[in-house]
């Protein structure tokens, strides 16, 4: 196989190193070990003794309990609250990573209801508690110093006070990465960032900025920690993500999926950031944590490639088909023939379709297409199994067209005018694919304004070009493709996320037995004897397996009601059951609010239920803390997870909880994860002495949930 003339396309110092890559340079280390009172943060030094710059306008950053704390603005805005390090020049292989907690990915600036209202639902609490008894206990409470803070951003809030405070629209509420100053003025339009984006009831949208254009990664970003890692290029960057294991748009650390290429952005110098424009959501409070962040210089990505496992410039002499890839093997042709020159390749022959085979499905693919006055059909085919088997993305001066081929037959699967290629313009055209499920991208632009769910041929491997027409003036050049998952650097390494899952099965109940009161039954593994903990509801097994909360639309659940049993494993729990919401459809005006509850004591226990109301156009799953004898309602935290949670429709509900950290699944997906730190600086671990299932209170009660199969697992036993 003969290999193509590069005198078009040196290769630049470091690819030429990569036979003896030098070990990866960390630059910048900060594990945040060191604990700063709010507006100390800034200005102080990292672990490894990098100063920490940005900005804190209203001295909202702290540092505790190992990680930096962002807290609500009073004002919202980008440029106000921030921490950055740098700066540094831009190179190939220069990589920033975060491990964080964003406080609420639906984050937005926006009005509350009337302040009176407020108030009042503030003194009421969850009616769990006389208002007078709650009064009480708020007084003793240390947190209270911080209330005239939290009555401030209300008033400037509230609509009655419009006239006095004018409240931005601001949906876009936290921005990761390269800037090309200390305080960017606006991160959506500057620098190499990952930008995270609220949508409420689908809760947050991850976005990153390839040309002038913020492109849509993936929408239903849950709040769990979360790495984000962005790789500079001499010219744009490569984005990738890991968190916790079945975590929407994510992979498991310590491995990350690529999301999105940038080819454009030339910032000469800049500076690693972490910016918030705004927390919380209608006036709830919520903090974002930062575990960690690093700056490093990683050889091994010094290319402008990256961690492709194909990679061609598609620049040089003579036909695609006598060359090999600079990575991932050699060009075959299917159909036609692609010629390479010094700018890029070109289409000889009408439906032309040239494929490599890395042997591993791609995740992410991308390339350039140049096009002159005269425009034709050009685009990528993936998931090639053979030459009658693969997808295809065309686009040409009046279209974009994704089509699948099958046993040599075309059938397209969507069309649309509204994306198109422009004459004499460098376009960008990226794929981005799971295996199930794939987004097109055109000039970061997501085609068709979808994701496509499609597993058919999800397991092929080939990857190639095509062109519908010869055209001697249209060019394709810096192709590269991705896995869908690869090991991280081992030099960004700043914690992982917290995850402990239960391994043994100590208390089981499946509600068999007849029509009859839960209070005073036996579980039949374990044999625990459940109990009322709080709350006036009734719960009754139906004789059909389940447990049903007594109550109607006309008669909802008087209250937050709470049935437990004892635990004998204060530093851990695992619970799970089967939670059915009342009612089959929206506007019948039944509520859920079925979930679980961890218990120390009457004064210190913490709740996790669902959430679904006609008010809402999703659903949520929401977390209440009472501790010391006190609850702050709007100090709970939650995420929306759209139709996750519906009506009658059955959802599997598990909670992890070692009695400071906890995290929540629906149907086995992670979608919440705190310690109680996050919210509360100084609260102790609580041990868990009872567990158990709850009809809570969160803005209505419970009209008749319906529980099945509770579990509740301990962890290794010693």
């Amino acid at each position: 196989m003969l290999t193509r003339d590069r005198k078009y396309t040196l290769q630049p110092p470091e690819q030429k190193q990569q036979d003896h890559p030098q070990p990866s340079r960390p630059i910048c280390t900060d594990l945040y070990g060191d604990a700063k009172p709010a507006g100390k943060a800034i200005g102080s030094l990292s672990t490894n003794g990098t100063l920490r710059r940005g900005c804190d306008l209203e001295h909202q950053i702290a540092i505790d309990n190992g990680a930096l704390r962002f807290q609500p603005l009073l004002t919202p805005g980008w440029g106000r609250q921030g921490i950055a390090y740098g700066p540094y020049q831009r190179t190939h292989g220069l990589a920033f990573a975060v491990l964080l907690s964003n406080g609420h990915n639906t984050s937005q600036a926006e009005r509350i209801e009337p302040l009176k209202r407020r108030l009042q639902r503030w003194w009421i609490g969850s009616e769990t508690d006389p208002p007078n008894k709650r009064f009480k206990q708020w007084l003793k409470r240390p947190q209270k110093k911080g209330f005239m803070r939290r009555l401030w951003w209300w008033i400037r809030s509230a609509p009655e006070f419009s006239n006095y405070f004018a409240v931005p629209k601001l949906n876009e509420n936290l921005a990761i990465g390269w800037f090309p100053r200390e305080v960017p003025l606006d991160p959506k339009t500057e620098g190499n960032g990952l930008i995270v984006h609220a949508t409420g009831f689908n809760n947050g949208e991850l976005l990153t900025r390839v040309g002038t254009q913020l492109m849509s990664a993936f929408q239903g970003l849950q709040n769990l920690q979360t790495y984000y890692v962005i790789v500079l290029r001499q010219q744009g960057a490569a984005y990738y993500v890991a968190s916790v294991p079945n975590a929407k748009g994510f992979v498991s650390y310590p491995n990350m999926r690529p999301i999105a290429i940038d080819p454009f952005n030339q910032d000469s110098e800049v500076y690693a950031a972490i910016y918030q424009s705004v927390l919380g959501q209608i006036g709830f409070r919520v903090d974002t944590r930062v575990y960690g962040a690093q700056v490093a210089q990683i050889p091994t990505l010094a290319t402008w490639y990256g961690t492709a496992h194909v990679a061609d410039q598609l620049c040089g002499t003579g036909l695609i088909s006598d060359t090999s890839a600079e990575v991932g093997g050699d060009w075959i042709d299917y159909n036609g023939q692609f010629e390479l020159t010094s700018q890029g390749a070109k289409a000889l022959a009408p439906d032309s379709l040239t494929v490599l085979d890395p042997n591993e499905p791609s995740g992410l693919i991308h390339v350039l297409i140049q096009t002159s006055t005269a425009i034709t059909g050009t685009g990528l085919a993936w998931r090639v199994n053979n030459p009658d088997n693969y997808w295809m993305l065309l686009t040409d001066n009046k279209t974009c067209k994704l089509c699948i081929c099958v046993d040599g037959h075309d059938e397209v699967v969507a069309i649309s005018e509204l994306w198109h290629l422009q004459p004499n313009t460098l376009h960008t055209l990226q794929i981005s694919d799971d295996g199930d499920a794939f987004s097109l991208y055109l000039d970061g632009q997501l085609i068709f304004n979808k994701a496509f769910t499609d597993p058919r041929l999800g397991h092929a491997t080939g990857v190639g070009l095509m062109a519908a027409e010869a055209n001697p003036q249209q060019y394709l050049r810096a192709f590269e493709v991705h896995a869908r998952s690869m090991p991280m650097p081992s030099t960004l390494n700043v914690g992982q996320p917290w995850q402990v899952d239960g391994t043994h099965i100590a208390v089981a109940d499946d509600f068999s037995g007849c029509a009859q009161n839960l209070v005073g039954r036996v579980t039949p593994v374990g044999h625990r004897t459940w109990q009322r903990a709080l709350g006036r509801g009734e719960m009754m097994m139906t004789g059909d397996s389940a447990v049903q909360v007594q109550a109607s639309r006309q008669h909802p659940n008087p209250g937050r009601t709470a049935l437990t049993f004892p635990w004998d494993n204060p530093h851990f729990a695992d619970l799970q059951v089967e939670i059915v919401p009342p009612g089959h459809r929206r506007y019948q005006r039944e509520r859920g609010r079925g979930g679980l509850i961890f218990w120390q004591d009457e004064n210190n226990y913490i709740t996790v239920s669902n959430w679904l109301d006609d008010v809402y156009d999703g659903a949520s799953i929401s977390s209440f803390f009472y501790l010391n004898g006190y609850e702050e309602l709007y100090d709970a935290v939650w995420t929306n997870v759209a139709d996750r949670v519906f009506w009658g429709k059955p959802h599997q509900l598990r909670t992890v909880f070692d009695g400071m950290n906890f995290m929540v699944f629906v149907n086995g997906e992670p979608v919440l994860s705190r310690a109680l730190t996050d919210v509360y600086p100084n609260t102790p671990r609580l041990s868990i002495n009872r567990v158990g299932i709850v009809a809570n209170w969160e803005w209505g009660n419970d009209t008749g949930s319906i529980f099945r199969n509770f579990v509740a697992k301990v962890g290794l036993i010693t």
